[in-house]
């Protein structure tokens, strides 16, 4: 018996609880607001964020890194039979990676313009001749003729040779005697 009075502090606050929940205010106008859904903005906030932080938190660890452990590069005196690298020349650690194993040659970089130029310049000596070509032909009222393929005509002369042989003996079929 002592324990149902223990409990009657707590039993008397079900009567409001169930006051509050059976009530439901049925009659008035509430309205569900309308407006456009946020699941587009939030996904894109989501996903730069994701993927600003998955490429900022390693490259600014890999660059705390380079910088704590390796440091910048100092100068010193070079050997006599010693020729530097191109990526020696740079004094950051990151630039130094970055010129060894990512960015080409400046050697390299040269030639392929070098390269460039005389492509573009073997392109307008073709335009050159190429409009040469086109002013003589228009000069001489000619025609472009890509190829040319030679003809043997002595096969045909010796086919006719033959036809006129045969023919002239289907024509005259009887020998004249001398």
């Amino acid at each position: 018996m002592t324990l149902l009075s223990k409990l009657r502090p707590l039993v008397k606050f079900l009567p409001t609880a169930q006051k509050s929940a059976v009530h439901r205010p049925m009659s008035d106008h509430r309205i569900f607001p309308m407006q456009p859904s946020r699941w587009q903005w939030n996904k894109f906030k989501d996903l730069v964020h994701f993927y600003l932080f998955l490429g900022i938190i390693p490259c600014s660890l890999f660059v705390g890194g380079m910088n704590l452990f390796v440091g910048p590069a100092t100068l010193s005196e070079i050997p006599e039979d010693y020729t530097p690298k191109h990526w020696e020349y740079y004094k950051n650690p990151v630039t130094r990676l970055l010129a060894r194993y990512v960015l080409t040659n400046p050697q390299q970089e040269y030639e392929k313009y070098c390269t460039y130029l005389f492509i573009e310049q073997e392109k307008i000596k073709l335009r050159e001749l190429e409009s040469k070509i086109m002013e003589k032909m228009d000069e001489r009222v000619d025609y472009q003729a890509y190829y040319f393929r030679p003809v043997s005509t002595a096969k045909y002369y010796r086919i006719i040779r033959e036809g006129s042989a045969d023919i002239e003996d289907l024509e005259d079929p009887i020998p004249k005697e001398q």
